[in-house]
């Protein structure tokens, strides 16, 4: 597996440019996974560091600018977490990477300025299979798509799935009929801001459960994104749920106090939202 499709089917961060990032984020769960190198790990006063930033140096590449924008959100309050990477050559000046560690990440703590040097302090080492996230429905759609266009089956069939993929067709006109044309939150009755998003994800649904009504919720934007990546939940009564991850600031500036959905689940629906919350749900990990 090469470092991007780490970062991106494991960790859930796509890299700005696979040539040059140093690192990514993933703005859903404020985490950022920083690219570091074996030989820059160092133990200060018993204290272990990993260097992050260079401030003296004159970088021509963009993942410098791009490194300080990350260095900065970890003062800030983001997740700081290290992919130890091994250099082919440590004293070549654009270092190429030979092997990095898919198992153990550095988890990070203080940031520590020494000099011209920035270091973040390495709180543990963190199996990587814990921070690993499920792909969200926004970054599969492509390959789900060709999924659709490379199976056997008639043209009609393909595009009946293809439109239940992208929430769009019978499949979003019977969500929205079971749920009275609203937002199943908010009561919203703009449907140009409301989705149709499956609650059991596409990727782990049978071609029936693609296209049942039941295995859909008609949300605003904002919940349907919250929803799909795993940041908020419906219990079995059908309030609304929030990660841990997300902080009372942003649970405010979001307005998800007090929310659920306007009616209690059926058994098909509440079958799926089980599914959800156990398979999706960040806290679930």
């Amino acid at each position: 597996m090469s470092i991007s499709n780490f970062f991106t089917n494991t960790l859930g961060a796509n890299l700005s440019n696979p040539r040059w990032s140093w690192g990514a984020s993933n703005p859903q769960t404020n985490q950022l996974f920083l690219r570091v190198w074996y030989d820059e790990l160092e133990t200060v006063d018993g204290v272990e560091r990993s260097l992050i930033l260079k401030t003296d140096r004159s970088y021509s590449s963009p993942g410098y600018p791009e490194r300080q924008r990350h260095v900065e959100a970890l003062r800030n309050g983001a997740q700081g977490y290290g992919v130890v990477c091994t250099a082919k050559d440590i004293h070549a000046s654009g270092r190429t990477i030979k092997h990095f560690d898919r198992e153990l990440l550095l988890q990070f703590g203080d940031i520590i300025d020494d000099g011209p040097s920035v270091f973040a302090v390495v709180m543990s080492r963190v199996p990587a299979n814990e921070l690993a996230r499920p792909k969200s429905a926004a970054s599969s759609v492509v390959p789900d798509l060709k999924s659709i266009l490379n199976r056997r089956g008639g043209v009609t069939e393909k595009e009946t799935l293809a439109n239940a993929r992208v929430g769009q067709g019978a499949f979003r006109a019977d969500v929205l009929r079971i749920w009275d044309s609203r937002c199943c939150v908010t009561g919203s009755q703009l449907l140009d801001a409301i989705r149709a998003s499956h609650v059991k994800p596409w990727r782990d649904s049978t071609n029936t459960e693609r296209l049942d009504p039941n295995n859909g919720l008609p949300l605003i934007a904002t919940i349907d994104a919250l929803f799909d990546a795993g940041l908020v939940i419906f219990s079995a009564d059908g309030k609304l749920k929030v990660a841990r991850c997300i902080n009372d600031v942003e649970r405010e500036l979001l307005g998800l106090a007090d929310l659920g959905l306007s009616r209690t689940p059926n058994r098909a629906l509440a079958e799926y939202l089980l599914y959800h919350r156990e398979t999706v749900f960040l806290d679930a990990k």
